[in-house]
């Protein structure tokens, strides 16, 4: 049986805990493959300030290099907002029906998953995955997941970073080459992304 985790996030810009996090629940989970999904426009967080494919592109220097990690670009090719089912659909299209999804969302998401779009429907077509972004969240996160059902927590060692705090330290002209990976911060400095 083929498994695949799909990780989503505005990745703005990818950073080590993206990374931290992926790994892990890769590792944990026994995935075959770990799809990195930057977001269109969210529903949750609106359109983000940088364009998707300057996002999409520091998502392949950050992940593309792991063995077993793609980019997919499937929510920069439509217009409007990015619904996860209809993300999650899609890719069930382009793989075996024997194939299963584990969807990781971070605790930011996890504590308003129920006013999700169709959440419920998320729910049955894929297991969902939470993992805490934060030290001290991981009894929080049972608890909620326990409350809407289906999902499981992951207790993983946290890198706490944010990357409002990398853009924040960007601007401020703070060092950062510990939070993100090297080839993105020189994309970064060469295009004077946040500055």
């Amino acid at each position: 049986m083929f498994k695949i985790g799909i990780f989503g996030g505005s990745f703005n810009p990818p950073h080590n805990g993206h990374i931290n996090i992926a790994v892990r629940a890769k590792e944990e989970l026994g995935l075959d493959k770990m799809l990195i999904m930057p977001t269109g426009t969210s529903p949750h967080k609106g359109k983000a300030a940088m364009g998707f494919y300057a996002r999409e592109y520091m998502c392949h220097l950050a992940f593309s290099k792991l063995p077993g990690f793609e980019v997919t670009d499937i929510e920069g090719a439509r217009a409007g907002s990015s619904y996860t089912i209809d993300s999650l659909r899609l890719l069930k299209k382009q793989y075996p029906e024997s194939a299963q999804f584990y969807l990781l969302i971070g605790a930011d998401m996890l504590f308003f998953f129920d006013r999700w779009h169709k959440y419920q429907t998320i729910l049955n077509e894929c297991h969902v995955i939470a993992a805490a972004r934060e030290p001290g969240q991981f009894t929080d996160m049972t608890e909620y997941a326990t409350e809407i059902g289906k999902i499981k927590v992951l207790n993983l060692e946290v890198t706490q970073v944010s990357s409002s705090e990398i853009r924040e330290k960007i601007a401020k002209g703070e060092d950062v080459r510990e939070l993100v990976p090297e080839k993105v911060l020189t994309l970064i400095r060469e295009k004077q992304y946040y500055l």
